[in-house]
């Protein structure tokens, strides 16, 4: 039986390097990166008026390109921010695609903010990033 040459990094060290653990929530998170609990706001399916709070308070502007589901479901509510290359910050992906709108044409469609891409983007500008 032939066995496996050893290459790459020993996983057990390269883990523990690598990943932190959250001691508040236990969200497993690189340790390059920052990290913020989840608010329980943010998991629950948001009320309208929660949704409209997080719509008045989108600081970026009106004019930038987001990305809503194609074939809104009644679970989604929420506008994606792009990359460079107009792809979501956050790993939204739907079987019917991702349609691009202005931010304000998404608002119109009582569209708000995703949480999570929005998380990132502060994060990039935090670390010296664009967006």
């Amino acid at each position: 039986m032939t066995q496996p040459i050893g290459f790459g990094p020993d996983l057990d060290e390269a883990i523990p390097e690598t990943f932190d653990v959250c001691e508040d929530c236990g969200t497993p998170t690189v340790q390059l990166s920052s990290h913020t609990c989840p608010d329980p706001d943010t998991v629950a399916d948001p009320s309208r008026e929660e949704l409209d709070r997080r719509t008045e308070q989108d600081p970026f502007p009106d004019s930038e390109t987001v990305l809503i589901q194609q074939a809104r479901r009644a679970t989604s509510y929420a506008y994606h921010e792009t990359d460079a290359n107009n792809q979501p910050l956050c790993p939204a992906t739907t079987d019917n695609g991702l349609q691009q709108l202005t931010r304000i044409e998404a608002q119109n469609k009582r569209y708000a903010p995703c949480q999570f891409c929005h998380r990132i983007r502060r994060a990039n500008a935090d670390n010296g990033g664009g967006q």
